[in-house]
């Protein structure tokens, strides 16, 4: 018994000295302010990205950049029956990003994509409701690895 104790002390020990932090949680870290975030193409998807970016809108740094990006998203066919109705889709979301840094006048340009295929199903309204959630997993996504570019170019200047 004392043995198992000692054990999980142990683990419990190495896990907290091994200076282990969460990779998304890179904001607090990032020296990097957005001035001025514009965007084209997809409104609904824009205006979800430009919510996850507004954190760095209130940043204090002397690093100030200007973001503009365009969204694009595709959805189409890749499979159907003997009736020729789909049986599956693709979907691909493409965010073509371009920061500007306002002291130089430095670009930094960058493309983050996502692609999924789903099934269709019987209800259509399913099927929907499915896709919405599919889109704000893969914004989700989009985000993150935006997070961490942006925290890439924060730390490098």
């Amino acid at each position: 018994m004392i043995m198992k104790n000692f054990k999980y002390f142990f683990i419990f020990l190495f896990i907290l000295s091994c200076g282990y932090s969460p990779i998304y949680q890179v904001e607090n870290k990032i020296d990097l302010k957005l001035d001025e975030i514009n965007f084209s193409g997809n409104k609904k998807i824009s205006r979800e990205i430009v919510k996850g970016l507004e954190s760095f809108k209130k940043n204090n740094s002397n690093n100030v950049f200007n973001i503009n990006f365009n969204v694009s998203q595709q959805e189409s066919i890749v499979t159907k029956d003997k009736k020729g109705n789909p049986t599956s889709y693709k979907l691909v979301l493409e965010v073509e990003t371009n920061l500007i840094n306002k002291s130089n006048n430095k670009n930094y340009e960058k493309k983050f994509s996502k692609v999924t295929t789903y099934n269709s199903k019987k209800n259509q309204f399913e099927l929907d409701q499915y896709k919405i959630n599919l889109e704000k997993n893969m914004i989700s996504q989009i985000l993150q690895d935006m997070n961490i570019f942006l925290s890439i170019i924060g730390n490098d200047i």
